[in-house]
């Protein structure tokens, strides 16, 4: 009688199985039959199997069905990386269906998948009663203020999340009002990142606002969007009152020395910020001299980022005098300005010098 998945002998499905990859495993093997799966539940690479990387594999909406249903019973992947793929709506609807069954995911990233609102609709509906999921990644799709609303609403209810990335999409200022009324309820989100999006002032201000009342955001990434001065300015009237984030991300927007004046009076007054990233904005050797000036004051920031931000010589003269009385800052990146070559070397100097007295402390 020939052999068939039934008869074969479980070493030598297991042989078997030591030739395929983890998503082959998942997505053709998972749920053939009722045999199947259970000499799979016993095999020792299912069995530690936590993570899986699977990059520009063209899964379309089709596999991740496969993987989706599989998902529904798993126990012990924790994190799956699945960007630059073809997952699309439709696929994103069914890896949805396998958040509200799956107890085991903690990290999740879909970047890069043509998923659009409805797809970020669906995920979002998954988060409301998904109580295991941490880490969300969803940049470089094609999220609106439709799909911002839908995330929004489920950061209202979702009790475990704490990274959310939907940088590089398409949400508005409208899209960040969502988010932002719900930063003002959530109490588990740390980090979130709207890089890359196109957010401008007004914007900016709904999150200023929601900085004002969030207690557990400590990373905020807005770089690259439509921010000026009047953007810095209402961030730093947040920076006075808020005392929990530590990482604020500005860079590649349109911050001149008036902005820089905003924050570096927030930066005299805050005691928690450790890093600000404003680099390829316009501060200019006056916005240089007030950034530091505050640095004079300033005893929590250690990190400082200036990269192409039109300083020449006489604004970074200002940073050499503050760090002659500043002993926390132990990075500034002032490349890409027009700052003479020996000016820049003592800068870096008297930075890494405050890095050793750091380490010695």
């Amino acid at each position: 009688m020939p052999a068939s998945l039934h008869t074969l002998p479980v070493e030598l499905v297991y042989r078997i199985l030591d030739h395929l990859n983890e998503l082959t495993i998942l997505i053709s093997c998972r749920n053939v039959c009722t045999r199947l799966n259970d000499v799979i539940d016993t095999y020792h690479r299912y069995q530690t199997l936590t993570t899986l990387n699977f990059r520009y594999n063209q899964i379309d909406d089709g596999r991740v069905q496969a993987l989706a249903t599989a998902l529904q019973q798993n126990k012990t992947l924790t994190t799956l990386n699945l960007p630059s793929n073809e997952i699309g709506d439709k696929g994103a609807q069914h890896l949805a269906n396998a958040l509200q069954q799956n107890r085991a995911l903690t990290a999740l990233d879909l970047g890069w998948n043509r998923i659009n609102d409805q797809g970020a609709q669906h995920l979002a509906d998954a988060l409301q009663d998904n109580k295991t999921l941490t880490t969300f990644d969803f940049s470089g799709n094609q999220i609106g203020d439709q799909g911002a609303q839908c995330l929004a609403n489920a950061l209202q209810q979702n009790k475990t999340l704490t990274t959310l990335k939907l940088s590089n999409n398409k949400i508005s200022d409208q899209g960040v009002q969502y988010l932002a009324n719900a930063l003002q309820q959530n109490k588990t989100l740390t980090t979130l990142s709207l890089w890359d999006n196109e957010i401008s002032d007004q914007g900016t201000q709904h999150l200023a606002n929601a900085l004002q009342q969030n207690k557990t955001l400590t990373t905020l990434n807005l770089s690259n969007n439509k921010i000026s001065d009047q953007g810095a300015e209402y961030l730093a009237n947040a920076l006075q009152e808020n005392k929990i984030l530590t990482t604020l991300g500005l860079s590649e927007n349109k911050i001149g020395s008036q902005g820089a004046q905003h924050l570096g009076n927030a930066l005299q007054q805050n005691r928690t910020l450790t890093t600000l990233n404003l680099w390829h904005n316009e501060i200019g050797d006056q916005g240089a001299e007030y950034l530091a000036n505050a640095l004079q004051i300033n005893k929590t920031l250690t990190t400082l980022g200036l990269w192409w931000n039109q300083i020449h010589d006489q604004g970074a003269q200002h940073f050499a005098n503050a760090l002659q009385q500043n002993k926390t800052l132990t990075t500034l990146r002032l490349s890409f300005n027009q700052i003479d070559g020996n000016l820049e070397h003592h800068i870096q100097e008297l930075v890494e010098n405050n890095g050793l007295l750091k380490k010695s402390d």
